[in-house]
C-alpha cells in the first residue's frame, strides 16, 4: 500500500507543477485598474466652474498621470481663490461677477512603445468679451518613467530645428492663405518656432512619424482666425539628429 501511494504521487506531481506554474503569470500580470473618475475632475460653486479631463491612455502610466492631477489641483485652487477675490471685490461696489470659468482638457497626441505625447487645450473665461484658449504639451518616457522636452529627443537640437521651422512656418503660411481668403484680416508673420508648444503625432497608431505645433489665438494673427494645428512629416535628414532610442518611436530606423 505505500508503494502505492508513492507511486500514485509520482504521477499525479507533473500535472501539479504546470497548473500552479501557467497560474503565476495571470497573477502578475494583474494590475489594479484606474477608476474612470480619475480622469475627470470638477470644482463648482457660485461663480465659478472648473474642470480637468485627462485621456484614458494616461492610465497606463500611473506617475504621469498622479502629476497631471497634482498640477491641476493647484491650479483649480488658485483660479478658484481668484474668483472668490473678485465676487467680493465686486460685493464690495455694488457691481455683479460674471461667472468664472475654466476648462482643462490633455488628449492624445501619440502612444508608441517608449513615449506618450499629450497636448492640452486649457480655456479660461473670468470676464470679458470672451475667453482665452492656451495650448501646452507634456512628453512622457516610458522607461524612464519622466516628462522630457522635445529638444531631448535629439542629439542636436539646434540642427534639427533649422529643418523644422522653415516646414512648420510655410505650412503655416499656406494655412493662414487658405483660411483668410476673402477677408480683410492682414498676413500675420511666423511667430518663434522654439516658443511653441510641440509634439510628436501619431493619432491612433504606434509611430508617431509626423510633428504637431499647437498655436492658440493671438499667437499667429487675429483672435477671429482662431488656432492652428500644423502637422508636418518628419523632414528629410533629421533621421541622424534622433536619438537612436526614440528613432524607431518616430518611425525614422
Amino acid at each position: 500500500m505505500t508503494r502505492l501511494m508513492l507511486l500514485l504521487s509520482i504521477l499525479l506531481l507533473p500535472a501539479a507543477l504546470p497548473a500552479q506554474e501557467a497560474a503565476a503569470p495571470a497573477a502578475k500580470a494583474t494590475a489594479t485598474p484606474v477608476p474612470a473618475s480619475d480622469l475627470l475632475m470638477r470644482r463648482s460653486g457660485p461663480g465659478f466652474s472648473w474642470r480637468w479631463r485627462a485621456a484614458p491612455e494616461v492610465a497606463t502610466q500611473r506617475a504621469l498621470l498622479a502629476q497631471l492631477r497634482s498640477e491641476a489641483q493647484a491650479r483649480a485652487l488658485k483660479a478658484r481663490r481668484d474668483a472668490d477675490a473678485e465676487a467680493a471685490t465686486a460685493r464690495a461696489a455694488g457691481a455683479t461677477m460674471r461667472g468664472h470659468e475654466h476648462v482643462e482638457d490633455w488628449a492624445l497626441a501619440a502612444d508608441t512603445p517608449r513615449l506618450l505625447a499629450l497636448a492640452g487645450t486649457t480655456y479660461a473665461y473670468t470676464g470679458g468679451a470672451h475667453g482665452n484658449m492656451v495650448y501646452s504639451a507634456v512628453l512622457w518616457d516610458k522607461a524612464s518613467r519622466r516628462t522630457i522636452a522635445l529638444p531631448d529627443l535629439f542629439t542636436d537640437w539646434p540642427a534639427a530645428r533649422a529643418l523644422l521651422a522653415p516646414a512648420f512656418c510655410a505650412a503655416l503660411a499656406e494655412e493662414r492663405q487658405r483660411r483668410l481668403t476673402g477677408t480683410d484680416l492682414p498676413a500675420g508673420t511666423c511667430p518663434e518656432f522654439a516658443t511653441l508648444p510641440m509634439l510628436p503625432y501619431g493619432d491612433v497608431f504606434p509611430v508617431a512619424r509626423e510633428l504637431r505645433v499647437l498655436v492658440a489665438p493671438y499667437v499667429a494673427g487675429a483672435y477671429a482666425e482662431g488656432s492652428y494645428l500644423i502637422t508636418l512629416p518628419w523632414p528629410d535628414g533629421i533621421a541622424p539628429l534622433v536619438q537612436p532610442r526614440y528613432r524607431a518611436d518616430l518611425g525614422l530606423s
